[in-house]
């Protein structure tokens, strides 16, 4: 839809989507089988269809006997020795998206023009590999039923807004000030965007099942709210850094399981920017002029925060905002142009 309410007024309202479908994904063909408790007295562990031996009274399910767990191996280990990862690439993965547009342009004077554009969007799928060869065991940590692993994309912004305004000094009739002012030229841009879907991960291989290298198995929630209590203050013990995620929110899963987290469904930082640029060319000849340009990013020199540590097994740093994108910067540029 678009409407021109003034010759100087312009606005349009659009709706994007896009659905795709046979994108590449990973199966893993040759997991670690769970095997619960310790060894019995012959030193066999048991789970449904398999059978371990090892020493009698052990811990049959650990990270040290992964290769020894997995399914090949446990059904002719000799011929099966050498064989880790078995990843077959599948094609089944689907993906949408949908948005709404909003844009408007307006020459609010002679001189100035200033555009505004909106975007609230939402893109929802299955974990995919792109257009690299992934590395084997790089699938879901469901591996038989990616749906419990479907969720945001990861370059997914559910809101965006940009804002740019572009002023021209005009033309003065006074010599001496059209030698000074005349020519001058200054622009604005205005940029937010909501943060970057995160999973929160476990870290460890909590479900045995010798599968976390690219997707890794993720954490267990226990309480409603996973952002900290005092969301946005500084760290008490560990300066310099922010809270952002509750540790006590969450927890590993028991030993044989996976978490209870969706995939990409904690929101990090959102960004905001002000750039400023001021410019003017003087003539020197017919064919010669100097343009002399002036340049700050993020010129109020505000803090946007980088995504926090996401990794539960790593207490110290978990849920923390460490590091923030650059600040100020300031630019001056001389052209000669001949």
């Amino acid at each position: 839809m678009q409407r021109q309410f003034t010759p100087n007024w312009f606005a349009s309202a659009n709706y994007v989507g896009n659905h795709a479908i046979h994108m590449w994904t990973l199966v893993e063909l040759n997991p670690a089988i769970y095997f619960p408790g310790t060894a019995n007295t012959s030193g066999q562990c048991f789970a449904p269809g398999y059978t371990l031996t090892t020493t009698p009274g052990a811990v049959c399910s650990t990270t040290g006997n992964t290769n020894q767990r997995r399914r090949l191996n446990l059904q002719n280990p000799i011929a099966a020795q050498n064989i880790s990862y078995l990843t077959q690439f599948d094609d089944g993965a689907t993906q949408s998206y949908h948005g709404l547009l909003l844009n408007t342009t307006i020459r609010a004077a002679r001189n100035m023009n200033m555009n505004a554009n909106y975007t609230w969007s939402h893109c929802i799928g299955d974990a995919t590999v792109g257009a690299v060869v992934a590395n084997p065991g790089a699938n879901y940590p469901h591996m038989d039923n990616r749906r419990l692993d479907r969720g945001n994309c990861a370059g997914d912004r559910r809101q965006l807004l940009n804002f740019t305004v572009v002023a021209q000094t005009p033309r003065f009739a006074n010599s001496m000030m059209r030698r000074l002012a005349t020519g001058w030229s200054v622009s604005g841009i205005y940029r937010y965007s909501t943060g970057q879907p995160l999973s929160i991960v476990s870290g460890l291989d909590q479900a045995l099942n010798g599968v976390v290298v690219t997707n890794p198995q993720r954490a267990n929630q226990v309480l409603p709210d996973v952002f900290a209590p005092d969301h946005g203050s500084a760290c008490a013990n560990v300066a310099p850094c922010v809270m952002y995620l509750n540790l006590a929110a969450l927890s590993q899963p028991p030993a044989g399981t996976l978490g209870n987290m969706g995939a990409l469904n904690v929101a990090g930082p959102g960004f905001w920017q002000l750039d400023t640029a001021l410019t003017r060319a003087f003539a020197v000849t017919e064919r010669q002029k100097v343009e002399i340009r002036a340049e700050a990013f993020n010129v109020l020199n505000g803090v946007r925060f980088n995504n926090p540590a996401v990794v539960l097994s790593n207490p110290n740093t978990f849920g923390r905002l460490l590091s923030a994108q650059d600040p100020r910067i300031m630019q001056f540029a001389i052209k000669y142009a001949f």
